[in-house]
């Protein structure tokens, strides 16, 4: 096996009852969502073969969505053929009737509070506790080559950083750790 091959095994591995989940909210059958969800795998095994896969958390996704798509259409299909006095509105409305990934409302107004929330914590940071902040989590800088570039130690730079976390935490109502 491939070092590509084994880390595709990974992600389908961690990744399969999320899969299985999204593609069950398409078709609305457990063993239909699984058989899905394998087929998608072994798509995506097949695709690196002969392409390069630069996200393939998504890549898989997407795959996995196409294959429910395209078993609803063969359903429908199906459907119609077997049975010629199908109601056709409500055959056209079966594809409108999927669940949206979409968040709810309501999650969606929460969501932006508390990055409402978490931008005014940002803000209530000093300039140099944020910027040393963003290098380490967000530019995935190591807290040597921050310290390196603001002259000053390690420890310093991992005490701003926890600060820092610390006072997000605060913001949102948790306590650190």
């Amino acid at each position: 096996m491939t070092s590509l091959t084994l880390a595709i095994n990974d992600l389908f591995l961690h990744h399969r009852q999320s899969l299985i989940q999204t593609i069950y909210r398409i078709v609305g059958c457990p063993q239909t969502a699984e058989d899905l969800a394998h087929e998608a795998y072994l798509k995506m095994l097949h695709a690196s073969t002969t392409q390069d896969i630069h996200q393939p958390r998504p890549f898989l996704y997407q795959i996995a969505r196409n294959l429910a798509l395209d078993h609803l259409r063969k359903e429908r299909v199906r459907q119609h053929s077997d049975n010629h006095s199908t109601d056709d509105e409500d055959a056209d409305n079966l594809l409108e009737r999927i669940p949206s990934n979409a968040p709810a409302p309501e999650q969606q107004i929460d969501e932006r509070q508390q990055v409402a929330l978490m931008l005014e914590a940002l803000n209530g940071l000093s300039e140099r506790r944020r910027q040393i902040l963003v290098l380490h989590k967000f530019h995935h800088w190591t807290y040597e080559r921050i310290a390196r570039h603001y002259g000053i130690s390690r420890s310093a730079v991992e005490k701003n950083v926890y600060a820092a976390l610390a006072h997000l935490l605060s913001a949102q109502g948790k306590s650190p750790i």
